[in-house]
């Protein structure tokens, strides 16, 4: 299932309350990656970006699945915790630039690597999170 679209009148008819959530909820999840960043210093790999990303995709499917069980996809609720917590949470172009950054210093291994793992276990764990929020109803 694709993210719902944001329907301001599911959110109480207000705009401002579906962007603002995002808004918000971004700051929160910009500020925990760059948190996670600082507290995981990078080896051989960018494990706070991974980590981020694969703890990202679980919770994304995880609250997807509950929120579409009691129909709130498309209120501010899914606007702050979806598209701006965890969507400023867990970002696809850091993982992009990690793995141009392996390659331009000479690592296409290690680049190619990681972008091996990071969707070879992304995918199944964003479906793990969706299984599981559906066995906890």
């Amino acid at each position: 299932m694709s993210a719902p679209e944001l329907d301001a009148a599911d959110a109480g008819g207000s705009a401002r309350a579906i962007y603002g959530a995002v808004f918000v909820g971004g700051m929160f999840g910009a500020g925990a990656r760059l948190g996670l960043g600082a507290l995981l210093a990078t080896g051989s790999l960018p494990w706070a970006v991974l980590l981020a990303n694969l703890v990202g995709a679980f919770a994304l499917g995880f609250l997807f699945e509950r929120l579409r069980e009691h129909r709130l996809q498309s209120t501010a609720h899914w606007a702050f915790w979806g598209p701006g917590l965890l969507g400023a949470f867990t970002t696809f172009s850091a993982l992009q630039v990690e793995a141009v950054d392996y390659m331009r210093a000479g690592n296409a291994w290690h680049g190619v690597l990681y972008l091996v793992i990071s969707l070879a276990l992304g995918v199944p764990v964003a479906a793990c999170g969706r299984w599981l929020a559906v066995r906890a109803r």
